[in-house]
């Protein structure tokens, strides 16, 4: 209470009042990747702290940087299982970058200040800053010269890359004759080093899921995103790739597959800003600890001084066979609304100029395959931990960052109840947060897997009411309406772009609840622990309905 006390007489600091700690640390989180600045989350000891552990774990996998400020039970209780003591330094000890438990009033000011920097250095991550009651209702004079402790972190921290580090790089280059640039979220910062590194070089580039924007998807290098639902062409170029340049990724299992078959005809350089993820998952040849803004910068330079040339002209033209051989393609369900067709529209009326954020399953790959991202910060969704009901919060945090600027969560019907509750302070706050409900009444993702792999067996996948199938539940549309929001449903394709014509021209926050056939599945497809040679490009593997 002390530090929302607080909170009501600061000029300087915002406060937006979440409706749950996970939608907190979630908005938290949008408001991070959003802006480039370290969001901040505010949550009450014992059940407050632990509602906050999922966006902790999803901060760290997508390396987030997040300052989370718990309470706790005074310093003389800690230990006693007192009304509401959780130990969340320890709980949270493996999913943070570090965490703290203030003692001394006279430490805040530096614990703060490190927080900050531990959260935003490096590779960026959640840090968690938990504060006893008795702490909080001292009083003190903020003493902010007292220096940071973070001597061993720093000495850890990457180093400008070595001249003979990029020759090296630049040498390998020459020799090749299939290069592939593998970028992930680690170039989020380095998009317009990336951008003049293809310029430079030709080089075609292929993005994971958490790198979509890093490359502007209408560049005719853009190969769009490689991995499990990854492109075909994407793929294919990874499989005959001679080498590949691994820039701020991690090499997982959604992007991999069968590790042993990936780029297994490739020199393999990995550039990364953590050095515990070079070799972690995939051997490679040659690493390069670094931030991958200064080696790309690097690069580019000693390319230039040297008037460097490269042809890869043959290599491409293989590729665009390949783009036009296999084209991402949905069907057409006469006046059902495809799912796929959907994003591709609200990509075409929106032109693109809008942030995205997505919940997790079926809606967030079509989401990816489909709205085209041209910049770095416009696509926002759990990557590494896939936490269902990201979406909507991530929304919010993405507005406040962003004011003005249009913010469209595309949802699921299943990710989406997850976190309803934060359209109460997107409402009071007339965020321009635009919702849009791929509903199937269905766990989709999980349903096409049924399909696939379980011969359609359905376990406890359907979301709607079993007593009238042919209804519509939960109705969406009335519950925007207690949370004062405008709506409305679309169930023919027909009506879409109209339905979206309204969205986009109505003031303030909206719903739009799209009705979509639960049968369609997510293609391109490679099965968990495949390969190249084991994607599904057709065909539903459906046994019965």
């Amino acid at each position: 209470m002390e530090i929302h006390q607080a909170l009501t007489r600061s000029k300087i600091i915002k406060n937006v009042l979440c409706r749950h700690e996970q939608g907190e640390v979630f908005a938290a989180e949008g408001y991070a990747r959003a802006s480039g600045k370290v969001g901040v989350c505010i949550a009450t000891s014992g059940p407050g702290a632990t509602n906050l552990v999922t966006g902790l774990a999803d901060a760290m996998l997508d390396s987030t940087p997040i300052v989370a400020i718990t309470g706790q039970v005074p310093r003389r209780m800690i230990g006693t299982d007192a009304f509401q003591e959780t130990p969340i330094v320890e709980v949270t000890r493996s999913i943070t970058k570090h965490n703290y438990l203030v003692m001394h009033i006279e430490d805040i000011p530096r614990v703060i200040r490190e927080a900050f920097y531990l959260a935003a250095s490096g590779r960026p991550g959640p840090v968690l800053v938990d504060i006893p009651k008795d702490i909080q209702q001292q009083m003190a004079v903020p003493d902010w010269s007292h220096p940071m402790r973070l001597q061993t972190y720093q000495e850890r921290l990457p180093k400008p890359p070595e001249q003979a580090e990029l020759q090296h790089i630049l040498y390998v280059i020459s020799r090749s004759k299939k290069p592939v640039i593998y970028c992930g979220g680690g170039c989020i910062n380095a998009s317009e080093e990336l951008k003049e590194f293809v310029d430079l070089t030709g080089i075609p580039v292929t993005t994971t899921l958490m790198g979509l924007g890093v490359f502007p998807s209408s560049d005719h290098r853009c190969l769009n995103m490689l991995g499990m639902h990854g492109t075909v062409y994407a793929n294919y170029a990874i499989d005959k790739a001679d080498l590949l340049l691994a820039f701020g990724v991690r090499f997982d299992d959604r992007v991999t597959g069968k590790l042993e078959s990936f780029a297994r005809h490739a020199t393999i350089v990995h550039v990364d800003v953590d050095s515990a993820e070079i070799g972690k998952n995939k051997p490679v040849h040659i690493s390069l600890f670094a931030d991958v803004c200064l080696a790309l910068q690097g690069i580019n330079n000693l390319i230039k001084a040297r008037s460097l040339t490269y042809d890869f002209s043959s290599w491409l033209d293989e590729l665009n066979a390949q783009k036009k051989k296999w084209p991402l393609t949905y069907p057409d369900l006469a006046d059902e609304i495809c799912p796929q067709y959907a994003i591709e529209l609200l990509h075409k009326v929106t032109k693109g100029a809008v942030i995205i954020t997505t919940g997790v399953g079926q809606h967030q790959m079509w989401a990816a395959q489909w709205f085209k991202y041209e910049r770095p910060r416009q696509w926002l969704s759990s990557g590494g931990l896939g936490s269902m009901g990201f979406g909507l919060p991530a929304a919010l945090g993405a507005a406040v960052a962003i004011p003005g600027c249009p913010v469209i969560d595309i949802d699921g019907d299943g990710s989406f109840l997850m976190n309803i509750q934060e359209l109460a302070p997107i409402s009071l706050l007339q965020l321009p947060v635009k919702v849009v409900i791929l509903n199937n009444q269905h766990l989709g993702m999980v349903v096409q897997w049924e399909d696939r792999f379980y011969k359609g067996n359905r376990a406890h996948t359907y979301l709607g009411d079993p007593r009238a199938e042919n209804s519509i539940f939960p109705d969406f549309c009335k519950m925007a309406e207690g949370f004062k929001l405008p709506s409305s449903r679309v169930c023919r394709k027909h009506d879409l772009q109209a339905a979206y014509k309204k969205m986009l021209e109505t003031p303030g926050p909206y719903l739009l609840d799209v009705i979509v056939p639960h049968q369609e599945h997510v293609l391109p497809m490679i099965p968990t622990g495949g390969s190249f040679k084991d994607i599904i490009t057709e065909g539903d593997g459906r046994k019965k309905y």
